[in-house]
């Protein structure tokens, strides 16, 4: 059994290397034999990162220069390269070996299934693209895995190449009930979908070794966890002021939660790379600001995933801005306040039932945050019997991924018949 997962990003984001742990994880126990390769956009810093399985390079590499036109046009000219290659079957590309080799082909789980325009889909989801693509050439089955679905504007030529992409998958799988009533509204012709959940849900947790870390963690204060992001606001006239007022917003939360007696507050990075994608970055820079409180505490370490949810677990509440961030901790229990960058942030908060706790990040401010923050933390028993009651039933939904990616493996590439979809729908419903 070959199993190709395909779009991984890179692991020095700790949400995106969750998702593919979580995977393997799960994979492994299904079909420990099988041999499973990743297809990384980072191969040199991936390597040995995921578990028990091999990493190998995108069938297009990160363009490094800074023009925007010179990267859609590089990337327009490879995406015809490839089709023609796939096409004649040459074999142009040492990746294109392993989707020639591939059972199954499994698009990681994520948010990148989006191109708001012709530009954005020549030169971001390009990189997506032609591996998807490449699955359909090679007439290989393939499934788009737990994913955000959306975004793909009003120019024909994008919408007819992604609902091509999804009516051509085994199964396309919305994570969240947004992408979920996006889909149906988008495909409404399509069988093939069904709505999951985040597989980084089921993604076990790890304690940390012996230090100032753990120390902190097995105190019997009150702890709040924070993420932090440098948001671009892409589309947006005045990016700067808006990233400015949103550092100030979280300045002046983070002063607040400091100021509460006993609490504990942890700035703690989810992503720290490749390049600027660094949430050490702007942690740090608001940590300066914060007057030296002994209270805040920024945690530098270079954690696992498994780790970070561990670290997650003890927080009495979290305020998170990155996505993975939130369903890590939710995952265990804990209480969120989501600061929203994506349609997808929304959808998981709607999913876990906490959907009053989240603000959009554009135009936020601190009065406004402050506020619902003291509100999780005036109730936060409140939150945690509401994730005691949703989560069984989301971590279901999140086997079902793999349930239903099963039957298409079993069945040789088809899609699950209607009656299988619905049985399977009433059996986490059950749960």
């Amino acid at each position: 059994m070959n199993i190709l997962i395909t779009n991984a990003y890179c692991y020095l984001n700790k949400g995106d290397s969750g998702i593919i742990r979580a995977m393997v994880q799960e994979f492994r126990k299904e079909y420990p034999q099988a041999r499973i390769t990743v297809i990384s956009l980072f191969p040199e810093l991936d390597q040995d990162k995921y578990g028990d399985c091999r990493v190998v390079g995108g069938l297009l590499s990160p363009y490094k220069g800074k023009s925007r036109l010179a990267k859609v046009l590089r990337n327009s000219f490879r995406w015809s390269a490839l089709w023609a290659a796939n096409l004649l079957k040459l074999p142009v590309h040492p990746t294109l070996r392993e989707f020639r080799e591939a059972d199954i082909v499994v698009s990681c789980g994520g948010g990148y299934f989006k191109a708001r325009n012709l530009a954005q889909f020549l030169g971001d989801f390009m990189y997506h693209y032609v591996q998807f693509m490449t699955a359909v050439q090679y007439r290989k089955p393939f499934v788009i895995y737990a994913q955000t679905v959306g975004e793909f504007g009003e120019n024909a030529l994008v919408q007819s190449k992604i609902r091509r992409i999804i009516k051509k998958s085994a199964l396309c799988l919305p994570r969240e009930p947004i992408s979920s009533a996006f889909l149906k509204r988008f495909v409404p012709d399509a069988d093939n979908c069904f709505e999951t959940s985040d597989i980084a849900f089921l993604l076990e947790k790890k304690e940390i070794g012996p230090g100032r870390l753990q120390k902190l963690l097995t105190s019997n204060s009150m702890k709040i966890g924070i993420t932090m992001r440098s948001w671009h606001f892409p589309g947006e006239a005045n990016r700067d002021e808006l990233l400015a007022g949103y550092k100030e917003t979280m300045r002046q939360t983070i002063l607040h939660l400091a100021g509460i007696p006993g609490a504990q507050v942890f700035l703690m990075p989810q992503c720290i790379g490749p390049g600027e994608d660094n949430d050490l970055i702007i942690s740090r820079e608001i940590h300066s600001r914060l007057e030296g409180l002994p209270n805040v505490h920024l945690i530098g370490e270079n954690l696992t995933p498994e780790e970070l949810k561990g670290v997650y677990s003890c927080m009495d509440l979290f305020l998170g801005t990155r996505m993975h961030s939130n369903i890590f901790s939710l995952s265990e229990g804990v209480p969120c306040v989501a600061v929203s960058y994506d349609p997808k942030t929304d959808g998981i908060m709607k999913a876990v039932g906490l959907e009053e706790y989240v603000l959009p990040i554009k135009g936020i401010k601190e009065q406004a945050l402050i506020s619902l923050v003291d509100k999780a933390l005036a109730d936060l028993d409140g939150m945690r019997r509401t994730l005691s009651r949703t989560l069984p039933g989301l971590k279901a939904k999140s086997r079902l991924n793999n349930t239903l990616l099963y039957d298409v493996i079993a069945s040789g590439g088809a899609t699950p018949a209607k009656a299988r979809i619905t049985a399977v729908a009433g059996e986490w419903q059950d749960a």
